[in-house]
């Protein structure tokens, strides 16, 4: 009986110490798996969810998510219709899931949709924008040139007002009017 009994203290050991080398190793990938997430990732698992948004220059923004790029969501903040929000100009999400979509399974085509190729759509179209700068800034116009990291958005047509180059950095917010 010494002797079974000695042996099944070791098993209980090994066992213990098996179940502690396990759970440092599930946490240890959990963080290496949560380190390379990014926000986008979290944002695109939301699409369809209602959030709410702190932007930089701005009162906090709530609607549903219909799309996320790389740099950007849209969503449908209600009666006035669809925003662009540019990922860096957020601040704080409220409403997220705690899951991610993982960047390996984001389609190539959504990894290279960006802003700048959004506007550039835009600017091919000659659609006038509601554009709300970082500082809070508001001002309508026409997208006529995007660069790599700048919008140029000329006046609405009857308009004295000068084009204006804008940093992407500067940008918060773009509507469609």
């Amino acid at each position: 009986m010494q002797w079974e009994r000695l042996i099944d203290e070791l098993e209980a050991d090994l066992d213990a110490e098996e179940r502690r080398e396990l759970a440092g190793e599930v946490a240890d990938r959990t963080r290496r798996e949560l380190a390379r997430l990014h926000l986008v990732d979290r944002l695109r698992a939301a699409a369809g969810r209602d959030l709410t948004l702190g932007l930089e220059g701005s009162s906090p923004v709530r609607g549903r998510v219909h799309r996320v790029g790389p740099d950007w969501l849209l969503i449908d903040d209600g009666a006035a219709g669809e925003l662009l929000v540019l990922a860096a100009a957020t601040m704080w999400v409220e409403g997220l899931p705690p899951r991610a979509v993982d960047p390996a399974a984001v389609s190539p085509v959504d990894q290279r949709l960006g802003v700048g190729s959004v506007l550039r759509a835009t600017a091919r179209d000659r659609r006038v924008v509601h554009v709300r700068l970082r500082n809070g800034t508001d001002f309508r116009g026409t997208v006529s040139r995007v660069g790599a990291d700048f919008v140029d958005i000329g006046p609405e047509p009857r308009s004295a007002r000068a084009e204006r180059c804008l940093p992407l950095a500067a940008v918060a917010s773009l509507r469609l009017t």
